[in-house]
């Protein structure tokens, strides 16, 4: 039986010389799976889009920001390694992109290229869409200060948590990180390395831990969880970003606690959508785009 988001993939869309183009910026880019949403989206809906992923060398950047406007593109998401260095080619950045310092969606509008970053928003979109929370006020343990944590981070803090416990090998990472998000929520930023007492406690007191690091990722696969999952309070919510494995070691641990768990592909779903609705000025279908991501990542990406 063909199944919903397979029929989607199966209405092709002509292009023409009126549609509408958007796409991804990496190197690599070739394993995204921005194109297969997106596209399962605009044909859902009816739209004359296309969203094409484009390899983008370093040295490149700036003269392919530079076609978004000369090719009249609607505008590109940004991916790995271009997320920091894009920043200087544009017109503007969001206020929310600036504090996490990268961006990872331009859009073009009238001539002007104005930059975002949907990964934080994704990951709260994700815990109210799947796990109906509102970290609004809630005490937060991340562990990790790369990207993907500075994106949790500094959204979370805006969007009300309250506290924020940043737990890092390298220290100084998690200093810097929580330096960042105190410009928005002075006192409410604590970074730790896993070896501090206050770590104990930190676990104990968390309402909600978010794992960000590439521990537990495919292929390096771990059997033990990366925290002592028996020292979390009961009730807790633990967050694994890995969405290779979906269901990583630290998320099996947490869910034989009896703790609730949320997977790491409604991040990547999520703030996929919220790309779309800026370039598009629509609602995305979210539960396609989800869908659409969950079957290719069964097949293997």
């Amino acid at each position: 039986m063909t199944g919903k988001a397979d029929g989607d993939r199966m209405n092709a869309v002509e292009i023409t010389g009126k549609t509408k183009v958007a796409g991804v910026f990496g190197d690599p880019v070739e394993h995204s799976l921005s194109p297969a949403m997106h596209n399962a989206a605009f044909r859902r809906l009816g739209m004359d889009w296309v969203y094409v992923p484009f390899h983008v060398k370093p040295e490149q950047l700036g003269e392919a920001v530079r076609a978004v406007r000369a090719l009249g593109l609607a505008g590109v998401n940004v991916t790995v390694p271009h997320k920091v260095a894009v920043m200087e080619h544009l017109d503007a950045v969001d206020e929310e992109a600036r504090l996490i310092g990268a961006v990872n969606t331009v859009v073009h509008r009238d001539g002007r290229l104005v930059g975002y970053n949907t990964d934080g928003r994704g990951f709260l979109r994700s815990l109210a869409r799947e796990a109906q929370v509102d970290p609004k006020g809630a005490r937060v343990l991340i562990l990790g200060a790369g990207g993907a944590a500075q994106a949790i981070a500094c959204s979370l803090a805006l969007h009300g948590a309250g506290a924020i416990t940043i737990a890092n090998r390298t220290v100084s990472k998690a200093e810097a990180l929580a330096a960042r998000v105190r410009e928005r929520a002075p006192a409410r930023a604590v970074p730790l390395a896993p070896g501090d007492p206050r770590f104990e406690e930190a676990l104990a007191g968390a309402e909600i831990v978010v794992h960000t690091t590439t521990v537990g990722m495919y292929p390096r696969h771990q059997e033990e969880p990366l925290i002592p999952v028996e020292r979390l309070r009961d009730g807790a919510l633990v967050c694994d970003i890995v969405y290779r494995p979906r269901e990583t070691a630290l998320l099996r641990a947490a869910k034989a606690r009896g703790l609730r768990v949320l997977t790491g592909e409604g991040m990547l779903a999520y703030q996929g959508a919220i790309a779309f609705e800026l370039f598009t000025g629509r609602a995305a279908p979210e539960e396609l785009m989800l869908a659409v991501l969950r079957e290719r990542l069964a097949a293997g990406g």
